[in-house]
């Protein structure tokens, strides 16, 4: 039987493992750490898809989440997987995206992360010697997001 919660249970417990996941990793153990990370991010999705007014909150956590799963697993040398999660967190972006209308003041909110995503996923994939790929994850942003909301795509991902 499944627990119905209410997003303010779900930020409680986001908030518990996010602090065991910092505990973790400012003692260095970055595995520990990732599997709470991980655990916040796998906490917190559901609620992506939800009309809730707290949607700007989530999405914000989610990128939180994400990303800081994707850098204790970086951290422990597991780089396949910190990539699943930098891509997971941009590419959900541009899922929400994808959707149909939403109110502007919600698409300036995904259209800001959607920016902090690119930019962290295109750094890592750089680093890891990628470049074609982050460019072409740049430009389907770009094709995506001209797609959807055609006003925000000249500032949105200038370098």
């Amino acid at each position: 039987m499944k627990i119905q919660r209410n997003i303010q249970d779900v930020f409680q417990m986001w908030e518990s493992h996010t602090l065991s996941a910092d505990r973790y990793y400012h003692h260095g153990n970055y595995k520990k750490a990732s599997q709470s990370f991980s655990q916040s991010v796998d906490l917190i999705e559901p609620w992506l898809e939800k009309e809730d007014k707290e949607l700007k909150t989530v999405i914000h956590l989610f990128v939180l989440s994400c990303h800081n799963t994707a850098h204790a697993l970086h951290q422990i040398g597991r780089k396949k997987e910190a990539e699943y999660y930098y891509s997971h967190a941009h590419f959900r972006l541009l899922s929400l995206i994808s959707q149909p209308r939403r109110p502007n003041k919600l698409m300036d909110v995904v259209v800001y992360e959607l920016k902090c995503t690119l930019n962290q996923l295109t750094s890592f994939l750089k680093g890891m010697n990628k470049t074609q790929l982050a460019g072409n994850i740049r430009e389907e942003s770009v094709r995506v997001l001209r797609q959807s909301y055609l006003e925000y795509v000249d500032d949105v991902f200038a370098a």
